[in-house]
C-alpha cells in the first residue's frame, strides 16, 4: 500500500477492491454451479462443504458451507506465511484474513441465488463454466488493480518464493496444483468418488490467466480512474498550500 496515496484514492481503491471480490466471487458462484469443477484455491473448500455440510451424503452441518470452508483455507494460508517468514511478516499483512472472510461470505450469498439457474444439459454447464472463468478473470483484474491487499493465496506463493528463492510463477503453479492433488485425494478418501474437480478445473486453470492479461492490455478503465483521482486530490493539496 502507498502512504503517498490521499484518503479519497485510497477509498476509492477499497471500492474496486470489494467489486473485485465480489466479481470474483460471483465467477466462482457460477463454476459451482456447472459442477464441471472450479478453480485451484476453491477445490478444497467444496469437498470440505460436501463431507461436512448439507450437501447430499455430507454429514450435515448446516454451517459448513462453501464459503466459511474457503476462509478457513484462507486463514490456514495466512498461518503459513507467519509460519513461512517469521519475524518478516508484516502485520499489515493479516489483513488477508478481512479479505479472505469477505470472499467466503460473498461466495455464500452469490450461490443463495446462482443455484436457482438451471443447468438443462452439459453445453449449459459449460457456457457457465467460462462464464464464470471470464467473471473470475475480469474480478481478480480488478482486484489487482485496487493495490492495496493481495488475497491470501498470492502471499502464500509470494512467502513461498522469497524464502526459498524460487520463481513465483513456477511456485504459483505447484500452489495450484497441489491444492487440486488435495481435492482429488480428500474425495477419494472421504466420498468415495473425484468431487469438485473435472475438466472445468483445467479450464479455469489454462484460460483464466490468458483472460486476465487480455483485460490488461484492452482495459485501462482502472489506470485511468486512480489517475484522475490521484491529480484531483493533488490539485487540492496545492490549492490548500496556496
Amino acid at each position: 500500500m502507498n502512504p503517498k496515496r490521499s484518503l479519497t484514492e485510497i477509498s476509492v481503491r477499497f471500492l474496486c477492491l470489494l467489486l473485485g471480490l465480489f466479481i470474483l466471487a460471483q465467477g466462482i458462484a457460477f463454476t459451482i454451479l456447472a459442477d464441471l469443477g472450479t478453480d485451484a484455491i476453491t477445490s478444497p473448500a467444496l469437498v470440505a462443504h460436501l463431507v461436512l455440510g448439507d450437501a447430499p451424503g455430507g454429514m450435515g452441518y448446516s454451517f459448513c458451507t462453501v464459503g466459511r470452508m474457503l476462509i478457513c483455507i484462507h486463514v490456514m494460508l495466512v498461518l503459513a506465511q507467519i509460519a513461512l517468514l517469521r519475524s518478516k511478516y508484516r502485520p499489515i499483512q493479516l489483513l488477508q484474513v478481512v479479505m479472505g472472510l469477505i470472499l467466503g461470505t460473498m461466495l455464500d450469498f452469490c450461490l443463495t441465488y446462482t443455484k436457482l439457474l438451471p443447468v438443462p444439459d452439459y453445453c449449459a454447464s459449460l457456457a457457465y463454466t467460462l462464464f464464470g472463468c471470464v467473471l473470475c478473470a475480469f474480478g481478480i483484474f480488478t482486484f489487482v488493480k485496487a493495490d492495496l491487499i493481495p488475497l491470501s493465496a498470492e502471499g502464500f506463493c509470494l512467502a513461498l518464493s522469497r524464502t526459498f528463492n524460487w520463481r513465483f510463477s513456477r511456485v504459483k503453479v505447484a500452489v495450484d496444483c497441489s491444492m487440486i492433488a488435495i481435492a482429488v485425494l480428500a474425495s477419494l478418501l472421504l466420498l468415495g468418488e473425484v468431487a469438485g474437480v473435472r475438466e472445468g478445473s483445467l479450464i479455469c486453470a489454462v484460460s483464466t490467466g490468458f483472460i486476465i492479461g487480455f483485460f490488461f492490455r484492452i482495459c485501462p478503465i482502472w489506470d485511468k480512474l486512480f489517475a484522475a483521482i490521484g491529480h484531483r486530490s493533488a490539485d487540492e493539496s496545492d490549492s490548500e498550500l496556496a
